[in-house]
């Protein structure tokens, strides 16, 4: 028997989540093994004082991008964070109402989504860096989800570098 159609299938499904915006859709054969790793990248080590706090489950790598962590609750929501190697204005993508703002002394854009749910900051962490975080939750409009990230995205921020006040070229 051949194995096409199923692999189809999980395509399909993992196609079918991003579309709508979600990072983790139920759990693949190595979701155990991903969880154990979790712990290791850099965007779960930023994810994980969040899951705590929010009352989150693990933070597990993403299903979309390697590169990001995701965690989720029925409550708040799924929450991913990517770090990004670009400076914040080339970072910024995605529609919606786009908004800028500063968490301490780190600038940051908010993408408020063009779908009801989702929202998307864009925090500057120095060094030609960003933080990308991205909330989904199907239970509530996308101003309080973004209320909601907002919270988030100050912890983070608060746990970042202070900008030094003159950088130098790199």
């Amino acid at each position: 028997m051949s194995r096409q159609p199923a692999r189809r299938a999980w395509t399909a499904a993992a196609l079918a989540c991003a579309c709508l915006g979600l990072v983790s859709c139920g759990a693949s054969p190595d979701s155990a093994v991903r969880a154990s790793d979790a712990a290791d990248t850099p965007a779960c080590k930023v994810l994980r004082p969040l899951a705590v706090e929010f009352g989150l489950g693990e933070p597990s790598v993403s299903q979309m991008s390697g590169e990001g962590c995701t965690a989720h609750s029925h409550e708040f929501g799924t929450l991913t964070v990517l770090l990004r190697d670009r400076p914040l204005e080339d970072t910024v993508t995605g529609q919606g109402e786009r908004s800028t703002m500063r968490f301490g002394d780190h600038d940051a854009v908010m993408l408020m989504g063009s779908l009801d749910g989702v929202c998307k900051i864009f925090l500057d962490a120095g060094e030609r860096s960003t933080v990308e975080l991205r909330l989904g939750r199907t239970t509530a409009m996308t101003p309080q989800v973004c209320t909601s990230l907002k919270k988030a995205t100050a912890k983070v921020a608060d746990g970042l570098t202070p900008r030094p006040s003159a950088s130098v070229a790199g």
